[in-house]
């Protein structure tokens, strides 16, 4: 959602840019604009703003968004200043949020996400206030806020919202996932009371399983062994979920094992993460067997990545990295686990690959692990020789753009030839240009 927000601003800009807007760069003309624009300049100028992440503005802005009374361009300020973590409009927020009536959906949840996005602990009384709102969509919003910002002193509140008779079932899940997030142990009771009154409903028992399974207490074990043999596929599920909050208990490797082979996909996916959160590297075996033969991709990407957690991880992750054979999505998911984790082995296996690839004349992995090497350029700089021989264009581009970042002049044969002789104009214009860069004439 974020990441569509941000390229919705691009592509505003852009337009804005073809229909012939003027956006003002010089922090003297954005200041006039700021004490003396109409609302659609100052929507554009924050806009910008927010593109560029500038903070030079903080106070001016925090004024405007007191001082308007335009929705949308509070909404902004607001999503604005909750990118930045900054408090600047905390204390009007919770104002805000103490007279709701007569005030747009829209901007009270984005005042609601504001607060908790910087978890404003000032937010707290407001919050608790509105959990019995007759706006039942703030309301929502007030309790799982709530969880958010850890409120953990307003257990007993949220608990007797749950409790009260007049509250909506509906409400339910929602304060059932609050009271998990805050590992509310005082609730426990009332949970497992809810549980055994809920036999009819499995997705209500599923969320409670989730919420005491972060809970952590072994009261709740019973609930989750016996909720491991349902019939109901999605009740199973959430009881494996719960697993890795109870290590020790000894049925725990033979219900991770029965959840592996369970025909249903969401229990098999619970099972990889639990493993993997367990560390059980007892069932590698039986997780290499999900990677190979699983029908389902996510199973097999969630079975290289719980092995990737396990304390001799590496060497099987690294094996499924060096063959080019491997699945794709597998083999993605090797090298990102590789990666991050830094394994000592990942410099071989990444060769292995670049030179089969470049042997084969194939231009299948060395493209995307060139892309990934870029913010590891001087680990991992020995393979960009590699890349700058590999058929594909965009290898050997990028393989270019982290030898001219790195300044690694050993490099520097290579790329004359390329400015010389590439096939790709793209390339060679690129390679003349690193050779300019470093003096080199040609």
């Amino acid at each position: 959602m974020h990441n569509n927000w941000k390229s919705t601003l691009a592509l505003l800009m852009v337009a804005a840019t073809i229909a012939g807007a003027q956006v003002p760069t010089s922090k003297e003309d954005r200041q006039q604009i700021l004490k003396f624009g109409i609302e659609t300049d100052l929507l554009d100028l924050v806009r910008t703003l927010q593109q560029e992440q500038n903070k030079d503005f903080i106070p001016e802005l925090a004024a405007t968004c007191r001082a308007t009374r335009n929705t949308e361009l509070k909404e902004l300020i607001l999503g604005y200043f909750l990118d930045l973590k900054d408090k600047s409009l905390e204390s009007d927020a919770v104002e805000e949020l103490r007279h709701p009536e007569k005030k747009a959906n829209s901007l009270l949840l984005t005042t609601v996400s504001y607060l908790t996005g910087i978890k404003a602990a000032s937010s707290e009384e407001v919050f608790v206030g509105l959990m019995n709102n007759k706006n039942k969509t703030l309301a929502l919003a007030s309790i799982r806020a709530l969880a958010k910002i850890e409120a953990k002193g307003k257990v007993a509140a949220i608990l007797a919202v749950y409790n009260d008779a007049e509250t909506e079932p509906n409400f339910k899940p929602d304060i059932i996932w609050a009271l998990g997030e805050l590992k509310a142990r005082e609730a426990v009771e009332t949970l497992l009371k809810e549980y055994n009154d809920s036999e009819n409903a499995p997705l209500l028992r599923g969320s409670i399983l989730s919420a005491l399974g972060k809970i952590g207490d072994n009261r709740a074990w019973d609930l989750v062994f016996n909720a491991l043999s349902s019939d109901n596929s999605d009740l199973r599920a959430a009881a494996v979920a719960t697993l890795a909050s109870f290590p020790g208990h000894k049925e725990l490797n033979s219900a991770l094992t029965k959840a592996l082979r369970d025909g249903q996909v969401n229990v098999r996916l619970a099972g990889a993460e639990a493993a993997g959160a367990l560390k059980a590297s007892e069932l590698t075996e039986l997780l290499m067997f999900r990677v190979k033969k699983d029908p389902e991709p996510k199973i097999r990407v969630a079975s290289v990545r719980a092995i990737s957690q396990f304390p001799e991880g590496d060497s099987p992750v690294l094996v499924l990295l060096a063959d080019r054979k491997t699945d794709f999505s597998v083999w993605k998911e090797s090298l990102n686990q590789a990666l991050a984790k830094k394994w000592s082995g990942t410099l071989a296996s990444l060769k292995k690959v670049l030179e089969d690839e470049n042997k084969a004349k194939s231009s299948v992995l060395a493209p995307i692990i060139a892309a990934s090497l870029i913010a590891q350029k001087e680990i991992y700089r020995v393979l960009f020789g590699l890349l700058l021989q590999n058929d594909a264009p965009s290898s050997r581009g990028t393989a270019l753009r982290a030898i001219s970042i790195g300044n690694f002049r050993e490099y520097e044969p290579l790329v004359r030839s390329i400015s010389l002789k590439d096939s790709d104009s793209g390339v060679k214009t690129q390679a003349l240009g690193l050779l300019k860069a470093w003096g080199v004439s040609q």
